[in-house]
Parts: C-alpha cells; structure tokens; sequence
C-alpha cells in the first residue's frame, strides 16, 4: 500500500460562516443601539439606522473592507479535532492514534534517508486530557539517521508547543502557541520558547459572542498585531451584525435578511468617531478609532471594565512572555519508557520493537542517563525510545 508523506491536514470540522450569534436591538441611543429604542423604529432597517450615524462612513461594494474574510484569525476547527477513519487511519506509516481515532503522534520523513545520510524530518505530539478538555500539541523537528538497514529518528528539536482549552462540547476556546523559531535574532533559533500566537473565543450556548486573536512575533507584549470579533444575532439565528477591530480600522458589517432567511443584503461601515455597542447582558463595548485611547473597552452593566485592548500592543492573553523547552520536555510521555524492576536494554527493545539488537541503539541515545555500562539500568530511569523504520516505510510519492 503507498504511504503518504506526513503534513497536517487542516480541515474546518464546523463552518463558521454567516451564521454566529448574540442579539442586537436595531435602535440608536446615546450613540449605541438599545433595546428601549428598538420598539420606537418600527420596521426600519438596520442599515437605513447606520446610515443616519453620522459617525459611520458606508463603505463602497468594492472597497476591501467591505466583505472582509479572517484570514489571521485562528480557525475553530483546526485537524487537531478531526477524528480520522479507519481508511485514513491506514495510510499513515509512523502515527498513533487513540481509541477516539484521534492523532497523538505523527512522523513525517525524507526518502533521501535511504541514500546513507541525515536526513530532516517532523514530529508531531498530541497529548490529550478529556478530563481537563485540553489538548497540547508539540512540534519537533528532527533529523533521521541510518542505522543497521534501516533509520531512526534522533537529534529532536522541539520547535513549537501549542496549548488548547476546549469547552464540553468541542468549542475551542482558547490556544496560546510558543515557538523557538524567533527571538533576538530574526533569522535564528532562541534558546527559549517565546509566545507566538494565542486565540480566545467566548461564548452564550452556541452562539460564538467574541473573538480575539493576537500574534507576537518577538517575543514581546509591546509588539506584534492583533484583531477583535464581535458578532451579535437575530431571534432567528442569523447573524446581523459584526464588528471587526484591527490596529488598522474598525468596521461595521451588517446583514439582512428576507422571509425566508436567506441573505438579501450586506452593508459595511467604517468607524470614524467614537462608537458604542450595547449587549443584551447589559454591558457596553466603547470602540475608539483614535489611537491615544484604548481601541476596544468593554464595561459590563455594574460598571466595571472587564477588557482593554490598545492599538499597538498585543493585549495580556494570560500567556507567559516566554518558556524554557527543558520545562515541557519535562512532561512529555511519548517515546519514554520507564525502567521497570527486571528490565535489561534488550527486553525493553525487543518489547518496544520486536528486536532485542535495537538494545544498542537505545544505548547510544540514553548513555547520559544509563552511564558507561550498558548493562547497570535502574529502576525508574526515562528512557529515549526512537522512532525507527525501513526501507519499506519511505516507499512513497513524495511529490
């Protein structure tokens, strides 16, 4: 059977289209809509009250801005929930999978490894907590070597770490991703991983409220970019309006509907002046285009400020500036063996690979933690159990 080469596969387990949700009464008051004025309009349009806002420019049908597409904001429904079939699931060579048909390794190789030299390849690491919700991803970048008649994976460089929040049914509601691909040098590796990217969505039942996504590329909270969703709904589950935040502009998007539901109209505002929306839930979200002042704030209905984001500045996603990958490695399960009373290196690798010679290369790969005989192991040790294949493994169409 031909075997693929490793890459993750992207794919949207839930469209998030037009349809997001919360409730917006179409009325202006006090320079945000209100529920009191609501029953004064009538059966006005919503775009028709924009319209009169005197602090909204309405956007031409071809400028950029009008229909905007989130191509930077994080997809709620990365691969990492995909649930693969048993027909998938039979393509890869090197991935393990659990008994949910999740991914929790995956190995991604270069044929060039059959020619005699190193070669660079890719780990992927899931480690799953359905008790807590959460899943941490960890990326590896390695290198296969030869050994005997066939490889194995040695020299791994943990690359990228990224952590998720899930909710009971499957929201993402948070990642926050650290990556040792930046740091003072542009083009170089930092010994620490520095946050990279964090995501955080809210939610009232199904219905996606907020969304914020922000990026850093140096490791630093004073840089880097970020952009807020706000979506608000109809009785009818359609989504009425959306307000898209970015260090750029902010933006009104507003969509009506006909009898039947579908979409019969699509109007799109730019915010010049100072702007208020008021929620269902009693708190107001003020939204500033000037940039001395915060570009979003948020008060809830007791008057407290429950969110501040400030142009140019990627806002407190509750990550840590950055980590030390010795402090995940630490943690992580995967390809570990844990010396049990009675084992000898070549049990242990006839049990993990069904040949007891592979003993020596576990050797090789833990002499720091075994010592200078091979044959002295002590109970509790962790041992480095390496990714090992053959030539039959690599046999693919890597084009």
């Amino acid at each position: 059977m031909k075997k693929r080469h490793f890459h993750m596969r992207q794919r949207m387990m839930v469209c998030i289209g037009s349809v997001l949700l919360l409730w917006i009464c179409p009325g202006i008051f006090d320079g945000h809509l209100g529920s009191a004025v609501a029953k004064e309009q009538g059966d006005l349009a919503l775009h028709e009250i924009f319209d009169k806002d005197d602090r909204l420019e309405l956007l031409e049908a071809d400028d950029e801005r009008h229909s905007p597409v989130n191509r930077h904001l994080y997809n709620q429904y990365w691969a990492i929930q995909h649930r693969y079939s048993e027909e998938e699931m039979a393509e890869w060579t090197h991935a393990v999978f659990d008994k949910k048909n999740r991914m929790c390794y995956a190995l991604g190789y270069s044929a060039s490894i059959l020619s005699g030299r190193r070669s660079y390849c890719e780990e992927r690491v899931y480690e799953w907590d359905d008790k807590a919700h959460t899943c941490r991803e960890i990326e590896y970048k390695s290198t296969s070597v030869p050994y005997g008649t066939g490889y194995y994976v040695g020299h791994r460089y943990m690359y990228r770490v990224s952590n998720y929040q899930f909710s009971k049914d499957g929201k993402i509601l948070s990642q926050i991703a650290y990556s040792r691909e930046i740091g003072s040098d542009q083009f170089g590796y930092s010994e620490e991983l520095f946050f990279k990217n964090g995501y955080q969505a809210e939610y009232d039942g199904e219905r996606l409220m907020e969304e914020l996504w922000c990026v850093d590329y140096w490791g630093s909270n004073e840089t880097g970019a970020w952009q807020y969703c706000v979506y608000q709904y109809d009785d009818a589950d359609n989504c009425i309006l959306k307000v898209i935040t970015t260090e750029d502009h902010i933006t009104l998007h507003c969509y009506e509907y006909d009898e039947k539901g579908s979409l019969s109209g699509e109007y799109g505002y730019l915010v010049k002046k100072d702007w208020e929306l008021e929620c269902e839930d009693g708190s107001v979200i003020y939204f500033r285009p000037e940039w001395q002042k915060p570009a979003v704030k948020k008060v809830a209905a007791d008057k407290t400020t429950v969110k501040e984001l400030y142009y140019f500045k990627v806002t407190d996603m509750g990550q840590q500036h950055y980590m030390m990958p010795e402090d995940v490695e630490d943690t992580v399960v995967d390809h570990k063996y844990i010396v049990r009373p009675g084992d000898c290196l070549r049990n242990i690798a006839y049990k993990y690979y069904g040949d007891a010679s592979y003993y020596s290369l576990l050797y090789r790969l833990n002499r720091d933690v075994i010592g200078p005989d091979e044959n002295l192991i002590l109970t509790g040790m962790r041992l480095v159990m390496p990714e090992v294949g053959s030539e039959r493994d690599t046999k693919v169409d890597w084009e």
